[in-house]
């Protein structure tokens, strides 16, 4: 009779296995919700609907892009921070969610480092230095040194306050011990239009919008902030090789909520390496100004964590704060 019952236990401790080994292996069983922190029909959202596609043929799953604007990405960030931690919730965390908010207010309702994991690097994208046409200057060195000559006289542009375009160009600031006026707008078109009216004198922006404007000879496009240059623009030097080591840049980065299982954490990064990697993807990709960068989510947490104390020791430097 022992030996029946510990058969029948047995047999029934394997179906239990057998099912949780098939509900593991089954994931995702349903679509995923994939959230933009951001309005639609900008660059973070038409990379994050590009990708949700690349996604969606990977995982066999629909991904549903779902934009939840506000507070300089954080009702978007806090609301996936606290989603059920099941794999089936992502979000499509940028600088700003990451590595800005934290240092720039007071009030946030997630941790940046502890609330959420990282599936893998999505892309990363440089920042271009763009200046009115209407100064006289042709080089990187003649706009330092024209903005040394006219000290308290000289304005950038922005898309917001604590924007990565604000706190980059605060970078290019500190590094060249520079002081200028902050004259944020509502959006990068704005931004540099009034850098070509000459209303402002500088901007800084992703690459893939400054070429066609310098291009037009709307503005002018002095130096990249990456780390060599860049195979779309190879004409325009980086600063670093100019002198002003003024390395930085904007990325995107497939996180979910902490607690999110391992192996659901594995899929979801190997399903994004492999539709980043689809020559279809990529190349609207890279049309979006983006470069493809593959990962681990391991790669993926550190850079986070990198980011996070590199923007925010420019932060911290510039005294820049928000209620």
């Amino acid at each position: 009779m022992l030996n029946h019952n510990l058969k029948r236990l047995a047999v029934l401790a394997g179906l239990l296995l057998s099912l949780q080994t098939g509900a593991q292996a089954a994931y995702p069983d349903h679509p995923l919700h994939f959230v933009v922190p951001f309005t639609a029909g900008g660059n973070t959202d038409i990379v994050a609907r590009i990708v949700g596609k690349g996604l969606a043929q990977q995982l066999g799953q629909p991904v549903v892009v779902e934009n939840r604007p506000g507070a300089n990405a954080m009702i978007g960030a806090g609301y996936v921070a606290h989603s059920r931690p099941d794999g089936y919730t992502m979000l499509l965390a940028t600088a700003e969610t990451l590595a800005i908010n934290p240092h720039l207010y007071k009030k946030i309702s997630y941790d940046a480092l502890k609330d959420f994991s990282a599936a893998g690097v999505i892309d990363r994208f440089p920042f271009a230095l763009v200046v009115s046409p209407k100064l006289p200057v042709k080089t990187l060195a003649d706009f330092v040194a024209y903005a040394k000559q006219h000290k308290g006289k000289m304005s950038f542009s922005s898309w917001g306050v604590g924007s990565t375009s604000q706190i980059a160009f605060e970078q290019f600031l500190q590094t060249t011990h520079l002081s200028m006026l902050h004259i944020p707008y509502q959006g990068a078109a704005p931004a540099i239009t009034a850098v070509a009216a000459g209303e402002v004198d500088a901007f800084m922006v992703p690459l893939a919008v400054a070429v066609p404007q310098a291009e037009a000879g709307h503005v002018k496009l002095l130096a990249v902030t990456s780390p060599k240059r860049e195979d779309s623009a190879p004409q325009v030097p980086t600063m670093k090789e100019l002198g002003y080591p003024v390395v930085i840049g904007g990325w995107h980065i497939l996180s979910v909520p902490d607690g999110t299982p391992a192996d659901a954490i594995a899929r979801l990064n190997k399903a994004l390496n492999a539709a980043i990697a689809m020559p279809e993807i990529r190349d609207v990709l890279l049309k979006q100004g983006v470069t493809p960068s593959p990962s681990t989510p391991e790669q993926a947490d550190r850079m986070a964590h990198e980011e996070w104390q590199h923007w925010g020791d420019i932060i911290k430097a510039a005294g820049i704060s928000a209620k």
